[in-house]
């Protein structure tokens, strides 16, 4: 469950970069445009990889874990991520900036970005940026390479928690594809079980998620 949530707050450290001088990063987390990929998200707390579908305001990100696999909502229009887990038929909701805070306080990050040249990533061509950002206790420094979409395709720095703990960040998109997104791909799916922790503190989000796990995964097995 901790990855889901590792996952979650990544995923809005990957798109941290779209944000323009002084605004704050999370109203600024989703390309203009919708697209399917591959992603690769590393860290000191491991190394997560799946595919992702995107469209503006929502995204989706599925992962491999030891239960079987796994999903991550994010809904910016309705201010709230989910975990899902499709074989156990359940989904837990939290605020999207809880899911922030516990990525180690970057809900109040704002952006400044300069511009270093034109490259190209996993074969499309993109501008490499460097990026600086901080607030809310946190704070990104690194590089990050956009297409001319808007699209982030690759980010590599060094994130700095509100506990001072620095760690080394890189994610990265390849064999990204434009296009329409099924809608059905980007909402929790009818018939799951769902619990909703919208209203748990950042601090108490994680043992929260933890108890809502293991009370979800023996309502699966018991319906099952």
């Amino acid at each position: 469950m901790r990855k889901g949530l590792v996952i979650a707050a990544w995923m809005m450290v990957a798109l941290v970069g779209s944000a323009r001088a002084g605004e704050e990063a999370l109203d600024l987390l989703d390309a203009p445009v919708s697209y399917t990929a591959h992603y690769s998200v590393s860290s000191d707390k491991g190394h997560f990889e799946g595919s992702v579908w995107h469209a503006p305001g929502r995204e989706r990100r599925e992962f491999a874990t030891a239960i079987g696999g796994q999903a991550v909502l994010l809904r910016r229009d309705k201010d709230v991520a989910y975990l899902l887990s499709p074989s156990g038929k359940w989904y837990v909701g939290f605020g999207l900036h809880a899911a922030a805070a516990l990525a180690g306080g970057l809900d109040g990050l704002t952006v400044e970005r300069r511009k270093i040249r034109e490259e190209s990533v996993a074969g499309q061509r993109a501008t490499r940026y460097h990026v600086a950002a901080s607030g809310g206790g946190g704070r990104f420094d690194g590089d990050a390479w956009f297409s001319k979409d808007g699209i982030m395709l690759k980010a590599i720095g060094t994130l700095t928690g509100r506990n001072g703990h620095v760690e080394p960040v890189e994610t990265t998109l390849s064999d990204v594809r434009l296009g329409p997104v099924d809608a059905a791909m980007l909402s929790p799916p009818a018939g799951y079980f769902g619990l909703d922790l919208r209203s748990v503190k950042p601090e108490n989000l994680q043992q929260a998620v933890e108890g809502a796990k293991a009370m979800m995964n023996l309502n699966s097995v018991t319906v099952h």
